[in-house]
């Protein structure tokens, strides 16, 4: 009798998309949210930003950061587990404004460790994420798929709804599709930065932040 064959797949080197919904916006949120759209800046693809990049100092979004920041520990420390000897602190936080017939073309968060968006309204509009140009699974050779995975794939759609939190390593290329729906997609996105020590000291690597 021969033996059971066991196969495994092991997602070595994966950027790991992280998604949760736990948060709803309160009223006094929702309307400092619309305040702010009174005072944006324009930006790629012909959407808007809030002029003020640190909506987070602002009081009013303050029960949300926490809920974030804890998201994040979450996130850094039991998902991706690194010590805790290096903490992430945000750095940049705005809001996003996009009308029907607008986007945000594919980019990533220079300066940054961690990046998120938190969506507050619209249609289930996809955030998109793509692959490097040299990043395909067998270098400039792409064979003719099947159908598409994590693996194959060289950009994947995640769908959003209201509510939903989206964290991932800022260095991912992503981007908005267009918004179709002729309600206004509203998002929050911010960057992060680390604080404490990284490296190793018996290494020469060790650094203090």
């Amino acid at each position: 009798m021969s033996e059971e064959i066991q196969r495994q797949v092991l997602p070595l080197f994966a950027r790991p998309i992280y998604i949760v919904k736990g948060y709803n916006l309160s009223k006094e949120e929702i309307e400092a949210v619309q305040l702010e759209r009174n005072q944006t800046n324009d930006n790629a693809g012909k959407n808007y930003t809030s002029k003020d990049s640190y909506i987070f100092n602002k009081p009013a979004f303050k029960n949300l950061a926490e809920w974030i920041r804890k998201e994040m520990e979450n996130y850094f420390y039991n998902f991706l587990q690194y010590h805790k000897s290096t903490t992430l602190r945000f750095t940049q936080s705005w809001l996003n404004y996009n009308p029907k017939g607008t986007f945000h073309h594919v980019h990533t968060h220079p300066n940054s460790v961690v990046s998120g968006v938190y969506f507050i309204k619209g249609d289930q509009q996809p955030i998109l994420f793509e692959r490097f140009e040299n990043d395909h699974l067998f270098g400039n050779i792409i064979p003719e798929v099947d159908k598409y995975n994590y693996y194959n794939c060289g950009s994947w759609k995640v769908t959003n709804k209201p509510g939903y939190l989206l964290l991932f390593p800022s260095s991912v290329k992503h981007g908005v599709v267009m918004n179709e729906a002729t309600e206004e997609r509203i998002s929050l996105s911010f960057n992060t930065f680390v604080t404490g020590t990284i490296g190793k000291k018996l290494g020469l690597t060790e650094l203090k932040i």
